[in-house]
């Protein structure tokens, strides 16, 4: 036996679109990454860990 919902079928749909509206919206306050800074940051973590395995940061450490 099927039982009819009413106007309830099409409320997450309508649910889902004010989502989207929602978080769509782009703030004025919100930061704003270029990718270069992406791939800065990339480079700059990949040559640290780089120098650490090498111990190159335990050797300037230790000349202090």
């Amino acid at each position: 036996m099927a039982v009819k919902k009413g106007k309830k079928d099409g409320s997450g749909i309508q649910q889902a679109a004010g989502l989207i509206r929602y978080f769509d919206e782009e703030s004025e306050h919100a930061w704003q990454i270029t990718p270069f800074q992406i791939y800065l940051a990339c480079i700059g973590l990949g040559g640290f860990i780089y120098l650490v395995n090498e111990g190159v940061i335990a050797w300037i450490t230790g000349l202090f």
